[in-house]
């Protein structure tokens, strides 16, 4: 069985971290979105691959080229234009052929290998399948609702209000008669799935382990928080330079070439990209992702942060419950302060709306290449774009 991998959507309200890459090249736990999907689909058994591109496709294909370093056979089509995901998958329509394939939504993530039960389903019943789940709330979602017999019954584009409800997975196993489905509906991926619920032919496979559809900045973050804490054990490398006492407690990831000087604490979950250093009395907290060739400096806390890679982090810094993209400078003394007063829910301007982010705990959004000087305080849901320049905040 062949799959298709939709990654083309640029996806603006990831901004400031969509810029500069792919939502599938995003950074979660040590490995890209798209590696994960990758190595889980080559565990079902799937060997040959279209990826889908437009956006930042640069990335996706130096990162991946033909996939021979993962034994699988990558593919590449432009989707020239956002044109929708029906669109997306018309443009693969010669390449599968006549055989059941694999749709996969390019930006989203599970534990465990969904493929496996998914495909398992389809065998046993022949029909097409998609994979279901129940998040805490579906209201970004389609809803669906189901027969007795774990048919689709029914699907709702834009739901009232907040509710939790089953909801597409981005993961379905589709006969070659959707293609024609597709054609015949304009090429509404929507329509196309109506028609197949009209005939009683959409199946539901229920995936109850860990799943996130990564749409705000936030969910970065939650996605890291989900991966991470499914780790039972370190990882050290041997080349890693421990200088003096170093504290590490729970499930510890440490690449190759890191030095850390004597006195710092690591609580695992955690991950420190390779070449990277961490200076004196540094506390790197539960789920902390800290990319290769970054440097934090003398008594930094980094808690529940993400930070991409090539990252300099001043002299007694706070970063918490917050993001990174690569290649910032922050200066000495930098603070992110992460909860309001009242420990309120924290809200962010995301595209000129003003967006309930369901955190109280949360700090700032740092875009690739920021330059922030010394001493300088980020509010709860502060986003600051890519390539922002901004001096030392000195009061005297």
């Amino acid at each position: 069985m062949k799959a298709v991998i939709l990654a083309a959507n640029p996806s603006n309200r990831l901004s400031p971290f969509i810029e500069r890459r792919s939502k599938p090249m995003l950074p979660i736990a040590g490995g890209k979105i798209l590696d994960y999907t990758l190595r889980a689909l080559k565990k079902a058994g799937i060997r040959e691959i279209m990826l889908v591109v437009n956006h930042q496709q640069e990335g996706i294909r130096s990162h991946f080229q033909s996939g021979d370093f993962l034994k699988l056979n990558l593919h590449y089509v432009v989707q020239e234009s956002p044109r929708g995901i029906g669109n997306a998958l018309w443009s693969c329509r010669d390449w599968l052929e006549e055989e059941p394939f694999l749709l996969v939504y390019g930006d989203v993530l599970c534990t465990g290998n969904p493929f496996i039960p998914l495909l398992d389903a389809f065998s046993e019943s022949g029909q097409d399948m998609a994979l279901i789940t129940l998040p805490t709330s579906s209201g970004e979602f389609g809803n669906v609702y189901l027969d007795p017999e774990m048919r689709i019954s029914r699907l709702v584009e834009k739901p009232l209000g907040d509710q939790a409800n089953y909801v597409f997975a981005g993961m379905f196993v589709l006969q070659r008669p959707f293609i024609a489905l597709l054609e015949r509906h304009r090429q509404s991926m929507s329509h196309a799935f109506e028609n197949l619920i009209e005939d009683s032919v959409l199946k539901a496979c229920l995936w109850e382990e860990g799943w996130m559809d990564i749409i705000y900045p936030w969910h970065i973050l939650e996605a890291n928080r989900m991966l991470m804490e499914d780790w039972n054990q370190s990882r050290i490398d041997e080349t890693v330079i421990l200088k003096g006492p170093v504290q590490m407690d729970g499930p510890v990831v440490i690449e190759a070439g890191v030095t850390i000087e004597s006195g710092s604490v690591l609580k695992g979950p955690c991950y420190i990209g390779r070449d990277s250093y961490i200076g004196n009395n540094v506390l790197i907290r539960e789920n902390t992702f800290l990319g290769a060739g970054s440097m934090v400096g003398y008594g930094c806390e980094l808690k529940n942060s993400m930070a991409f890679g090539s990252n300099d982090i001043g002299r007694l810094s706070f970063i918490g419950d917050s993001v990174l993209g690569a290649e910032t400078r922050l200066g000495p003394g930098l603070t992110t302060v992460n909860h309001l007063p009242d420990f309120s829910l924290v809200h962010c301007e995301i595209e000129g709306e003003n967006v309930n982010t369901g955190l109280s705990k949360l700090g700032a959004f740092i875009g690739d290449e920021v330059q922030l000087g010394a001493r300088h305080t980020l509010a709860p849901g502060c986003i600051v774009p890519v390539a922002e320049q901004v001096p030392d905040n000195i009061t005297l």
